[in-house]
């Protein structure tokens, strides 16, 4: 198992999607045997945009993720979301970067998680270049993989009813668990639980 640190979030110099993408390509091409990707939120973004040249990859699971069409950005697919539309709770800093608001961030991010698990969490949000929400996918890889959305129905970032009608349509399979926005943290056993069905 490997889990990416995506240059968006690591760099010192604006970079977004594409490099993020290039990233995980480049450990894709290190990897031998089948391989199943995992994305959560805007890794969702990434999967979709690394995986295409990669025959090796079989499935993509996309966690409460977005799962855009060819030519759309994140912020470009919430634009009928109204006010169920996330990002009220975002800030842009000085230099371009976003960043959660921290205060709010266990509210929303980690609302069916233990104190001590919100603590943890909280304490290692970082920063993410702004640009990775406006940039697209050219040809995103579920249009041309097997894949599932795992909806997660106590979302407070990514409103249940965005991910479904938006989103979870365009997957082959649809799982749902009763999770807020970070699974792995709240529900690990329950989505290790899918990911192993689908490899499987």
């Amino acid at each position: 198992m490997h889990c990416v640190e995506l240059p968006s979030v690591t760099s010192e110099v604006a970079v977004g999607l594409r490099e993020d993408a290039q990233h995980l390509s480049a450990l894709l091409s290190r990897l031998a045997g089948p391989v199943i990707l995992c994305g959560h939120s805007y890794g969702g973004m990434v999967v979709s945009a690394a995986t295409l040249n990669h025959a090796d990859v079989r499935h993509l699971v996309y966690v409460c993720a977005y799962m855009t069409e060819a030519g759309e950005s994140v912020q470009a697919s919430l634009r009928g979301a109204g006010e169920r539309r996330p990002g009220h709770w975002i800030r842009r800093l000085p230099d371009g970067r976003t960043r959660v608001d921290a205060q709010r961030a266990r509210a929303l991010f980690y609302n069916d998680c233990s104190d001590a698990t919100q603590d943890w969490a909280v304490a290692r949000l970082r920063p993410q270049w702004g640009q990775s929400l406006s940039q697209s996918c050219a040809v995103p890889a579920w249009q041309h993989r097997a894949s599932t959305y795992v909806v997660c129905s106590e979302d407070r970032v990514l409103a249940p009813c965005i991910q479904r009608a938006t989103y979870a349509a365009r997957a082959q399979q649809v799982i749902t668990l009763t999770s807020g926005h970070a699974p792995f943290l709240s529900q690990p056993l329950q989505l290790a639980q899918v990911l192993v069905s689908v490899a499987q």
